[in-house]
């Protein structure tokens, strides 16, 4: 290119030119409702129960372009993701989930769009513009608060275990006939990596990063006993074979915390569950006759996807109050 503009910030990075489209401030997104947050395993009350809880809150915004979300958190201890974004002609709903279980403070979420598709401020008559080749394409203006970049890296993929307890769920067998009694703990705070970042703080920083990696672990047991009727010189006859299954499982989806100089990627249940059945079989023409007890049901097949490092942008969210 024999000629354009270009302006570098004092470590010699591009922060303005003329082919790539810098990202503007055109508002905070309206925060619309809230799931109500579960904090154990539905439907079972036993040993093991607790998890680390999530709200999910749900905001919309209406932009022409496709706006990029930064989470501003208001509570800096709980973890943060965004795990639905949407549109409908011109309306966009994000679903943005945290842990815990308390629906009080939100988080806000600053939203940016490209130059052209914000207007321009009332009574802003002067400032810089920058246009592409083509001379109708913004790449930036002065007047529509762009995006001023202060931090950012590598976002660690999540740890491969999601649980507290050591080693990841499985199955096992040789328990107890109808034995349902939960060994592993499903929690995951203190499961994440870092990345160290000195731009961050716990008072006015805001991060973009896109929440990709879910996984679903199990917990199963296997239960099992034979009880026969027995008569001295005759021997056993009429046995019944009983047979149990306990499943409890989480489905979790990747979060991020700040910590003032650390970007922490980890884990946050999304949804969970308890399964139980327990059969007995038929005893013969003396015995017990067959009986069938079901409840519950795992809908996610065990397994992990998306699990990949990724990349995330910090930003001071004062800027744009």
């Amino acid at each position: 290119m024999a000629y354009g503009f270009e302006a570098k910030n004092d470590s010699g990075k591009v922060i303005i030119n003329d082919t790539i489209e810098n990202l503007h401030f055109i508002g905070k997104a309206t925060r619309n409702s809230n799931s109500s947050g579960f904090g154990t395993i539905p439907n079972y009350s036993g040993s093991n129960s607790t998890l680390d809880g999530r709200v999910i809150h749900t905001y919309t915004i209406t932009c022409s372009g496709t706006p990029v979300a930064f989470i501003k958190p208001v509570d800096y201890a709980r973890w943060h993701g965004i795990i639905k974004q949407s549109v409908s002609s011109t309306t966009w709903t994000f679903e943005v989930m945290i842990s815990g279980t308390s629906t009080s403070n939100p988080p806000d979420l600053y939203c940016f769009v490209n130059a052209d598709d914000i207007p321009v401020p009332s009574g802003e008559t002067y400032g810089m513009q920058v246009f592409k080749a083509n001379g109708s394409t913004k790449t930036f203006d002065s007047r529509r608060q762009p995006l001023a970049i202060t931090g950012g890296g590598t976002a660690l993929a999540p740890p491969s275990d999601p649980t507290d307890s050591s080693g990841t769920p499985g199955t096992s067998t040789g328990h107890a006939w109808n034995y349902a009694t939960n060994d592993h703990d499903f929690r995951s705070s203190s499961r994440y990596n870092t990345t160290s970042d000195s731009s961050i703080n716990t008072s006015n920083t805001m991060f973009a990063c896109s929440s990709l990696a879910q996984g679903v672990y199990k917990r199963q047991m296997h239960g099992y006993k034979q009880s026969c009727t027995c008569v001295p010189i005759f021997g056993c006859f009429n046995c019944q074979d009983h047979y149990s299954t306990a499943l409890w499982y989480v489905m979790y989806r990747q979060a991020f915390r700040l910590r003032a100089g650390n970007f922490d990627s980890g884990w946050n249940g999304y949804a969970a569950g308890f399964a139980f059945s327990s059969v007995a079989e038929d005893g013969g023409w003396f015995g017990n006759t067959n009986t069938t007890y079901n409840t519950g049901s795992m809908p996610y097949t065990p397994k992990t996807i998306n699990s990949q490092n990724s990349a995330y942008i910090i930003a001071d969210s004062s800027r744009y109050n």
